[in-house]
């Protein structure tokens, strides 16, 4: 005899009913299509394993993972997941990785008025912590208004194609310095092992001359600037720690960490010895367009000094990181220096500029908080949702690119240009995209070439190392760099 069923057994059924449905789970009689009517939501995007409260950042801790190798990481995302994908933040806090160019393309162009990224909390925590130098967080972690009357009155001078052409004939002095300097480094065989090293001088030469105005003298062989080389290794200690607080786990949060004290020690460090350099400024600083235009802003004095040291700070290791990656691609290519040497309408050198941005980014990904609903790849991602656009793993694709791991800066000229252009528009990015754009992007972009060009001329560049990458919170090349340059006859 059959037993009645109890309130008990109906429960037990429901129980395992909401189970099996909020695991996705599809029973053999239900078609596929209608499981799939509905867009799926942000909980159904695959990812690796969420714990609670610290959300996936056990990855980089007791995990296999190394946050030195970030982009590796997100490479291996790829390939175990698709090209959608989730990690989680403190508190579980969901942040998507998109790949396929259509959804990059969809996050970049719904942002508004004032697009949102993700600040660096702990810089901002230190910095509110210093209200006798900071007024705000700074241009990069400041939002809304408050971010928008920052850029506008601080970087329009900089971002201005009339301030960078004005400064394109005292770049070309200081490339011919730059290269003065390597005949006087190299080995007898040409070969100089801690290229790093002089090309953070000369990052450090250009973007001084640009923001103060004024040659500092870093490229002379016997010159020695202490409080130079100091504020060169704090930016680099900064954006280390940056990195470490910002993908370990939060503790900093709740007591000093050793990452956190190193961060700070950096941002002292880069304020102090910044201010060391504004100091000795003379009359010729007077001539910087760039300076005196932040001098002249109608803002809080604080914002203006903490603005041209961001500014040194950016420039330096940007330059640096740019230009080794771009020699690196020459030096791996010679067929490349013979055209550039070749080429008359010097379209060439551009090109090879804009096929590193493509192959060798600094910046591997743009983070977006989301202003509206988006479906992305079948998703539907509701507004406020940190998004990051993958576009160094795009810009490898060979449904994007062809021959994407290819050096192939010829991609960027004559027939092939117009193709690679609209393909590249939201993916080769290296300096953001849209109003949050780096406002340096006109300066590397005008200065690089430059170098290159008067590389070329004088030096036949090779390389025999293979050049790792480290990730820095920027993709940085990984040290020592050894490069060969011999006398072009």
């Amino acid at each position: 005899m059959c037993e009645p069923i109890t309130m008990l057994d109906i429960f037990t059924c429901l129980l395992g009913a909401l189970f099996f449905i909020f695991i996705g789970f599809r029973p053999p009689w239900q078609p596929k299509k209608l499981q799939d009517f509905r867009h799926k939501e942000v909980q159904d995007i695959p990812g690796p394993l969420s714990l609670p409260l610290i959300g996936t950042r056990w990855l980089f801790t007791i995990g296999r993972y190394q946050m030195s190798k970030i982009p590796e990481f997100y490479k291996d995302m790829l390939r175990k997941y698709g090209v959608i994908f989730k990690e989680e933040a403190l508190y579980n806090v969901p942040i998507i990785s998109v790949v396929e160019r259509s959804d990059i393309e969809t996050v970049l162009k719904s942002t508004g008025k004032w697009p949102m990224r993700l600040p660096t909390a702990a810089v901002a925590k230190y910095r509110k912590a210093h209200p006798e130098r900071y007024a705000s967080t700074g241009l990069v972690n400041e939002q809304g208004g408050k971010w928008h009357f920052l850029r506008t009155s601080l970087t329009t001078v900089l971002t201005s194609p009339k301030t960078i052409n004005d400064f394109l004939p005292q770049m070309d002095e200081i490339a011919d310095d730059w290269c003065h300097l390597i005949k006087q480094r190299r080995y007898r065989d040409g070969r100089i092992d801690h290229l790093e090293e002089l090309a953070g001088r000369l990052g450090l030469e250009a973007t001084c001359a640009l923001v103060l105005g004024r040659r500092m003298g870093f490229l002379i062989e016997d010159h020695r600037c202490e409080v130079a080389e100091k504020l060169a290794q704090s930016v680099h200690d900064n954006f280390v720690a940056c990195r470490d607080t910002y993908f370990g786990l939060p503790f900093w949060t709740a007591f000093p960490t050793p990452n956190y004290k190193k961060l700070c020690e950096s941002e002292r460090n880069m304020y102090e010895f910044a201010s060391e350099l504004i100091k000795t400024a003379d009359e010729s600083t007077k001539d910087s367009a760039v300076f005196q235009s932040v001098l002249g802003a109608h803002i809080d004095e604080r914002e203006k000094k903490s603005a041209i040291v961001d500014f040194l700070a950016a420039g330096i290791y940007t330059l640096k990181n740019s230009l080794l990656f771009l020699l690196y691609q020459i030096a791996m290519n010679p067929e490349c220096q013979k055209k550039i040497l070749e080429d008359t309408t010097k379209t060439y050198l551009k090109a090879c500029s804009m096929e590193t941005f493509r192959l060798s980014p600094t910046v591997h990904a743009l983070a977006r908080v989301t202003d509206t609903d988006l479906v992305l790849s079948g998703y539907k991602v509701s507004a406020g949702t940190v998004v990051l656009c993958q576009s160094a793993l795009a810009c490898q694709s060979e449904r994007n690119f062809n021959d994407a791991k290819a050096f192939k800066p010829e991609r960027w000229l004559n027939e092939e240009k117009n193709q690679t252009s609209a393909t590249a528009a939201y993916l080769v990015t290296p300096f953001g995209y849209g109003k949050r754009i780096c406002p340096g992007k006109r300066f590397i972009e005008n200065a690089l070439p430059i170098v290159l060009e008067q590389m070329v001329q004088k030096f036949v560049i090779t390389t025999e190392r293979p050049l790792e990458v480290v990730f820095e919170f920027l993709v940085s090349p990984k040290e020592p760099i050894s490069m060969t340059f011999k006398d072009r006859t």
